[in-house]
């Protein structure tokens, strides 16, 4: 494996949920709500996706086999998993901490891994700009039902 494909594979962990975890810890210092907001809205991005993928079964640009339930949902493309979660993790932080600086980062994690997963054939275009709208959406829908309750 090249280096740059090696960066492309490291840059696509920024959307599984070993990171999404390890992201939230430094959040439990800000309180029990935000990190309730962080995890109900990247598992509602997480299941909106799942049934979109399951419905739609769209095929990746390099099929994949689908004898389980689970290799349809995993060899479906649309939307991207990866983007919505990393779309996910940025909307909550950015609407927890309104900081310029945060939504720059934000968005430019949402770049890369949108990037990697097209990158890695994976994903088409329309997939990684769906996945990363779903993101948004429902995580600012959970965020605000979880702060003006």
């Amino acid at each position: 494996m090249h280096k740059k494909e090696r960066a492309i594979h490291c840059v696509t962990f920024l959307g599984t949920p070993p990171f999404y975890f390890l992201a939230s810890l430094p959040l439990l210092i800000f309180g029990f709500r935000l990190v309730l907001a962080y995890y109900l809205a990247v598992m509602a991005t997480e299941l909106v996706c799942a049934v979109i993928k399951l419905l739609t079964r769209t095929e990746r640009p390099i099929p994949r086999k689908r004898l389980t339930l689970y290799d349809q949902y995993d060899a479906s493309t649309f939307p991207s998993a990866h983007t919505a979660r990393i779309a996910s993790n940025a909307t909550v932080v950015f609407l927890f901490f309104q900081g310029a600086w945060l939504a720059a980062l934000g968005c430019m994690l949402v770049v890369l891994v949108a990037y990697s997963r097209v990158a890695l054939q994976h994903h088409f275009v329309k997939d990684v700009v769906v996945g990363a709208l779903v993101g948004i959406v429902i995580s600012t829908l959970i965020y605000r039902s979880v702060f003006t309750a």
